[in-house]
């Protein structure tokens, strides 16, 4: 059985999905996907983590699946990830041809950070990954 804290996000996401026009059907028995969500066009593999750091496993799960894309909820916004602001920035930045070294030291003055390693923006540049925050906010 699913924790508290797991079904409460997972409601509320099923909420903003529906309230969004999706068409939800929730999974049980510790499934993965929690959740199926389907608009006109896609179909998508909803999943809660209440562990942030556990989110690579459900993108390695989910690699080669039947969904279109998958969803997936997370706590709100902790200090450890970097705001969408800092993303965003990234991606101006390599689009004006800046190499990932001055786009690393650029955000991370900018936007006082300790750490953004270089792989991140990497994968942030080509579409790997996006920063914890922006999955977050359905």
């Amino acid at each position: 059985m699913p924790s508290s804290e797991h079904d409460i996000m997972l409601r509320m996401a099923i909420k903003k999905l529906k309230a969004s026009g999706f068409r939800v059907i929730r999974l049980d028995r510790r499934n993965i996907p929690d959740a199926i969500a389907i608009n006109s066009s896609k179909i998508y593999a909803v999943e809660v983590y209440t562990r942030c750091a556990n989110v690579h496993l459900a993108k390695r799960i989910l690699k080669d699946s039947q969904y279109d894309e998958e969803i997936i909820v997370t706590k709100k916004y902790d200090e450890h990830y970097h705001k969408p602001e800092v993303y965003y920035k990234v991606l101006a930045l390599r689009k004006k041809n800046e190499s990932y070294r001055a786009i690393r030291r650029k955000v991370m003055r900018e936007f006082n950070l300790n750490h953004l390693s270089i792989s991140t923006i990497v994968d942030w540049v080509k579409g790997k990954k996006k920063p914890l925050t922006l999955l977050a906010n359905l």
